[in-house]
């Protein structure tokens, strides 16, 4: 016998938490021994979907084949069986989770029995999801049994895919509950209310997705640490959190005409935002943000409304701009601002006051560039202490014929920048991504530069490498030199074990090309 087998149930109990449940179960063919530590494990885990093997259409389509009901039916056999043996000998059970694909909902009385026994069982965590074809899902969901909300040892509870109600004279007993997690579920208002003010010990909730709400009311809980609602289906009128112990909000509204009134300004103790959606103004953040004087992370993405921000605060380490595709302004004064992402279509003014701050900028372009563009660019990234990462996505069938270098020039250095990563979607010549390079080259000095891999990107890569090994006499009439000339050197990252972990683009073969996933990675050495 192996060392490993000899420790006790508890010790393999432990490491097999740590294993996939697919590799958990392959170990009950290693000994008798180990078949034992797996009839005593105290996680059960069942996803028919990681079982059935079967594609999408087939699992969720009320017209499935005899054969898939026919594994259904085995495999929920085999869910029967588990449960009733591990209640029938009495082991506990840390963690019960289910998901299920059905194609209806005849079989429904199975899940109501496995509900009950899993809570007579006393587990501590509950994951149950069901998931239902079409309108089905959305118009007919599986009912949650009202023992679930009797359950006193349970401390995380996530429910999927179903409908709760509960009878007005029903006494909820989720005493030891901590995280209530709840995904497209159907449930009102008066019942959220109920479970938050018999559930004292709540650290953490999530409402994703579901439908039914109106006026979210979360009040008193005195240890809720996190809570985040996203919704695109339902239309809520309001959020409203009053809780001095809430550290993370998070709030995403993706219909554009849900403008709900959000309401935190009681959670004095808040250190992460996220906010997301048509509610989001000018005004709102400007409102919010001073109120929270620990406030260390603010994220704001999908804002459709929003053209300008402009926050303030000494407390701010880390903040996130992304998706806001009518944004024109950007003024920020967070002095001890450690790291800074914007992502969008358009190069905001800005006037920006964090100096110890590492930015990454990514630019999504559906236009034609034209020398404003580069030159607006070029003033953003002036504003930059320290500029890590820069991602450019280009979707062009055209980029401007040719650049001007002196309408460029304005005496200022081209800018250092750690990481440059390109993915250009063109059909124009080769000709025409060199011009695209001009403008981006001319105002920075990527040291790694990554383009991505495909056959469109293949030419682009030859023609940078061979700026590096050939004599240029592109300007010799030019007062100003494009940035050819500072070009020393370029490599190409390997798969191949090297001293320097790079080779030279002159022994990069063909073949070997195709073996680089992704982006290529280009070192590239410059005279500055």
């Amino acid at each position: 016998m192996d060392h490993i087998s000899r420790f006790p149930d508890g010790v393999l109990h432990h490491i097999l938490s740590f294993l996939p449940t697919k590799d958990v179960l392959r170990t009950s063919i290693l000994s008798k021994r180990w078949k034992l530590v797996l009839d005593t494990y105290p996680i059960l885990d069942f996803s028919w979907g990681d079982c059935a093997g079967q594609s999408s259409d087939a699992m969720y389509s009320e017209n499935a084949s005899d054969e898939y009901r026919q594994m259904l039916t085995k495999f929920m056999n085999y869910v029967d069986t588990s449960i009733f043996r591990f209640c029938k000998y009495k082991f506990s059970m840390q963690k019960f989770k289910l998901f299920l694909v059905l194609p209806d909902l005849e079989l429904s009385s199975h899940l109501d029995k496995w509900v009950q026994k899993v809570i007579e069982n006393g587990a501590k965590e509950v994951d149950f999801g069901i998931d239902l074809p079409g309108y089905l899902h959305f118009k007919k969901p599986y009912s949650m049994p009202d023992a679930i909300f009797a359950a006193k040892s349970v401390t995380v509870l996530k429910l999927f895919g179903c409908n709760v109600k509960l009878e007005e004279s029903f006494c909820i007993k989720l005493h030891s509950l901590q995280k209530l997690a709840l995904k497209e579920v159907q449930m009102d208002d008066h019942l959220l209310r109920r479970i938050v003010t018999c559930c004292p010990l709540l650290e953490d909730i999530s409402l994703r997705f579901c439908w039914g709400l109106k006026k979210i009311q979360v009040f008193e809980l005195l240890r809720l640490k996190k809570f985040e609602i996203y919704s695109h289906l339902s239309k809520p009128e309001s959020v409203e959190i009053k809780s001095p112990s809430l550290e993370s909000f998070h709030c995403s509204f993706t219909v554009r005409s849900v403008k709900p009134i959000v309401s935190v300004d009681a959670c004095q103790g808040l250190k992460s935002l996220i906010l997301s959606g048509s509610f989001v103004t000018e005004l709102l953040l400007q409102d919010l943000v001073p109120k929270f004087h620990v406030l260390e992370s603010l994220r704001v993405g999908d804002c459709p409304v929003l053209k300008k921000v402009k926050i303030s605060s000494w407390r701010l380490k880390s903040l996130e701009i992304h998706s806001c595709e009518n944004i024109m302004d950007i003024e920020i004064n967070t002095p001890n601002l450690l790291s800074c992402k914007y992502c969008g279509s358009v190069v905001p003014v800005s006037l920006i006051n964090a100096p110890s701050c590492h930015w990454q900028v990514e630019f999504s372009l559906m236009n034609t560039l034209d020398i404003l563009w580069y030159m607006t660019l070029k003033e953003f990234l002036a504003k930059l202490n320290q500029l890590v990462y820069l991602h450019v996505y280009v979707y062009l069938t055209t980029i401007m014929s040719s650049l001007n270098l002196e309408d460029l020039s304005n005496n200022a250095s081209p800018y250092v920048v750690d990481n440059v990563v390109l993915t250009v979607h063109s059909a124009s010549p080769i000709m025409t991504y060199a011009n695209f390079m001009d403008g981006l080259f001319f105002f920075s000095r990527p040291k790694n530069l990554f383009i991505r891999s495909t056959d469109e990107q293949k030419r682009y890569v030859e023609y940078l490498c061979g700026f590096s090994k050939r004599a240029l006499s592109c300007c010799n009439h030019r007062k100003v030199k494009c940035w050819r000339h500072d070009l020393k050197e370029v490599k190409l990252g390997s798969f191949v074990e090297s001293a320097d972990g790079m080779v030279d683009y002159n022994r990069m073969t063909s073949s070997f090309f195709w073996l680089v996933k992704g982006h290529t990675h280009c070192k590239m050495e410059w005279e500055l």
